[in-house]
């Protein structure tokens, strides 16, 4: 068996509950960094992923609307992103 160490990590991060949520919490936040405005990240105070639930606290009202009524595309992104259908809901607050 040929085992590669990209096989091996999914498996670990799979396995261990805690350990994906804190790989899947950074890799998004990578993402977020990268994908949007400095505008759209200083306003987004918190953000954690959860058993598939990414909480997303932004201190805009307009900016959460926004969001909030685009969140399947976004969703849709951050999990082409993760090259996982991992990400099944967005907790704004």
């Amino acid at each position: 068996m040929d085992l590669h160490i990209k096989d091996v990590l999914k498996h670990y991060i799979r396995k261990d509950k805690k350990v994906g949520d804190a790989y899947y919490t950074q890799k998004i936040k990578s993402f977020w960094a990268k994908e949007f405005s400095q505008s759209i990240t200083s306003r987004t105070t918190s953000l954690k992923f959860v058993n598939g639930k990414l909480y997303l606290k932004v201190n805009s009202a307009p900016l959460r609307h926004e969001l909030f009524n685009n969140r399947q595309m976004l969703m849709d992104k951050i999990n082409v992103h993760l090259d996982e259908d991992i990400l099944h809901v967005i907790d704004f607050s």
